[in-house]
């Protein structure tokens, strides 16, 4: 009896490491956010001036493949040019390695809106892993991801 009750034991704690070693591989909900500035590349200047933010401006993450659910993949920046939004991966599987290589935040507002002396064309960038999170005992997780560097979109 105490070797049945040993092996189950033995069997539940494989199946319960198994599954958790597979949850932390997988991207759980993802948070895309940051600050969109009024500039060539949409981030702040390296010679110590701040552009001003870029209020107003759409932003959406499109991807290749079939890694997040359709829907509302999109969000607008906020007054201080903040924007964050989620996702939600597809198939269930998703890891934070198939979602980076495969998807892309693009600014729909061309970058004329927020100065005219800016080109009329929006902003691309792929997405930069930031981490992880747990939520509580959930076996549900949140994965941040950040803009890794805004180029002009041709």
């Amino acid at each position: 009896m105490a070797l049945k009750t040993m092996l189950v034991l033995i069997i539940v704690a494989t199946i319960a490491t198994t599954s958790f070693a597979d949850a932390k591989s997988q991207a759980g909900i993802v948070q895309v956010n940051g600050t969109l500035y009024c500039s060539p590349n949409g981030n702040p200047t390296n010679n110590g001036n701040t552009p001003p933010i870029f209020p107003n401006a759409i932003l959406q993450v499109a991807c290749t493949g079939d890694v997040i659910v359709p829907g509302p993949n999109k969000g607008t920046t906020d007054s201080d040019g903040v924007y964050s939004f989620y996702l939600v991966p597809r198939p269930i599987n998703a890891t934070v390695k198939s979602i980076v290589a495969s998807c892309r935040l693009f600014v729909r507002t061309p970058l004329s809106k927020c100065s005219p002396a800016l080109p009329k064309a929006g902003l691309v960038s792929n997405l930069k892993y930031v981490k992880t999170v747990q939520v509580g005992f959930f076996p549900i997780s949140i994965t941040y991801m950040v803009a890794a560097g805004f180029s002009l979109q041709a």
